[in-house]
């Protein structure tokens, strides 16, 4: 069993929605999550966890099996917490 932690891409729209998202999926941290699970929870599909998964980005996964993939909750979370802290921005002024 393995852990990979992914970067995070540059922009992304779920970096608007990331504190909201956090506090949609409070949980037990350490409740094991399919593809399908963390797509509906992020209103992303399961085509985009999956190529990022391959591109090297998207929250951290624990391969199970050559074909069972999991995400653990308390990663997602700390995943989205990353891109609010490192996506925010102060307002322009101009």
């Amino acid at each position: 069993m393995s852990s990979e932690v992914s970067p995070i891409p540059l922009r992304h729209h779920l970096d608007r929605r990331a504190a909201d998202l956090i506090e949609e999926g409070q949980g037990d941290p350490d409740t094991l999550m399919t593809t399908a699970g963390v797509g509906e929870w992020l209103g992303v599909s399961t085509q985009w966890l999956e190529i990022g998964r391959s591109k090297g980005y998207g929250p951290p996964f624990i391969r199970l099996s050559a074909s069972r993939v999991r995400y653990r909750r308390g990663n997602v979370v700390g995943w989205l917490t990353e891109r609010t802290i490192h996506h925010s921005s102060p307002p322009r002024r101009g």
